[in-house]
């Protein structure tokens, strides 16, 4: 449900706050809470080893019961104007797409980075990748958080290997800091460069 319409954008983008069964709207998308009916397409979402291989914490092969208490954690974290959480990423027929995070979970093994505000992730399913969505997720999503003086920072950062994920946040607005680290991966060996980002609200 949605509170009320607000313009913020030349193209009517809406925006409310996000819990309680309310969404924030964007063109072509809603950020809604997670639920437990999207076991399914929640899997489809993270299963992709390409995918997994991008992230800290999501591990290739991705068997259901891993999928269920990853969907069960995010879910139970509380989703309101002031606290950090999930949002789950739909279409207008509200078929769940990816999944848009502001945690404090620490990106990685280094330290100190929550002094750039909290970290934004954007998970999007393979089968719908390449079509603007994650930078529209993330944009409404901040864009929501600036209206509100919700956070003034939003720190992200992506594998140096990760291309896409590279190309998405440069165009959602935000700007290398220059800080690199060693990461790890649950899908693959190692550790591996990843660069750091902020965007400022």
């Amino acid at each position: 449900m949605i509170m009320r319409n607000e313009h913020i954008r030349p193209d009517h983008e809406k925006a409310a706050a996000p819990h309680g069964g309310r969404s924030i709207e964007t063109t072509r998308l809603s950020l809604t809470p997670l639920r437990k009916t999207d076991l399914d397409t929640f899997m489809a979402v993270f299963a992709d080893k390409n995918s997994a291989r991008m992230t800290h914490a999501i591990p290739h092969p991705l068997n259901r019961n891993e999928a269920e208490a990853l969907l069960a954690k995010m879910s139970a974290t509380p989703v309101s104007p002031n606290l950090l959480s999930h949002w789950a990423i739909r279409l207008e027929d509200d078929r769940l797409i990816g999944v848009i995070s502001l945690t404090k979970s620490a990106c990685g093994t280094s330290g100190g980075i929550h002094a750039f505000g909290p970290n934004l992730s954007v998970f999007i399913a393979p089968a719908y990748q390449g079509q603007g969505y994650a930078i529209e997720a993330t944009d409404g999503l901040l864009r929501w958080c600036k209206k509100r003086k919700v956070h003034r920072i939003v720190h992200a950062a992506h594998f140096a290997d990760n291309e896409p994920s590279a190309r998405a946040l440069i165009s959602a607005d935000f700007l290398y800091t220059g800080r690199k680290t060693l990461e790890t991966s649950l899908a693959r060996e190692g550790e591996h460069l990843a660069l750091h980002m902020i965007r400022i609200l």
